[in-house]
């Protein structure tokens, strides 16, 4: 099912008067949730853009790597939190998911630590590595880019980001939709959450 998604503290307020006023916030404008059906219809027709949370990972000290990090020093997995056994599985069924949904997947973008480019090349099969993911500057451009046509943008990445941007937080295996709105900006849609797509 579609989570709803409680934004918080000083977030909450900003998109409180983004609502009511009818403004953007930071030049993003964000709104309610569509419900389940529409999201995943809309979907099918292309133009969102999905910001996908890694599957299950070990636990362990949170790496130290930036956007300034030269990709060549994410290659060596030791020392990451990379998925666990479950996780692999669980990247599977997500991109199977995906398909059942009749979501037609364009352009797919990871973070380059182990785990997230596991989870979109064992979802969607290949991904553009991309460091600025750090970067929630970055990320919100990404969001706010319209997709090729009849297809959906993924963005593979920690929470990390997307808490930053819009006070929302994902569970591992867990997606929020997001919707350019042509005007530079983007509107939150909702959350696909694990009940959705680890089946």
């Amino acid at each position: 099912m579609i989570r709803k998604v409680a934004l918080r503290g000083a977030v909450a307020g900003l998109v409180a008067g983004a609502v009511v006023g009818g403004l953007a916030v930071g030049g993003w404008a964000l709104r309610g949730e569509m419900n389940e059906a529409a999201v995943e219809h809309a979907m099918a027709n292309g133009g969102y853009v999905i910001y996908l949370r890694h599957a299950e990972r070990q636990s362990g000290p949170k790496e130290t790597f930036s956007a300034e990090t030269p990709l060549a020093d994410f290659s060596d997995c030791r020392g990451q939190r990379n998925l666990t056994p479950a996780g692999r599985n669980e990247a599977v069924r997500i991109g199977r998911s995906f398909q059942s949904l009749g979501v037609p997947i364009g352009e797919v973008f990871a973070l380059p630590l182990c785990r997230t480019r596991e989870t979109a090349r064992l979802a969607f099969g290949s991904a553009v590595l991309e460091t600025r993911l750090y970067d929630t500057g970055f990320v919100g451009r990404m969001l706010a880019e319209q997709p090729s046509a009849g297809t959906n943008t993924v963005l593979v990445d920690t929470e990390d980001q997307v808490r930053r941007l819009a006070g929302i937080e994902l569970q591992p295996g867990e997606a929020a939709v997001f919707e350019p709105d042509g005007k530079g900006g983007f509107r939150y849609n909702g959350t696909l959450d694990q009940d959705d797509l680890i089946r």
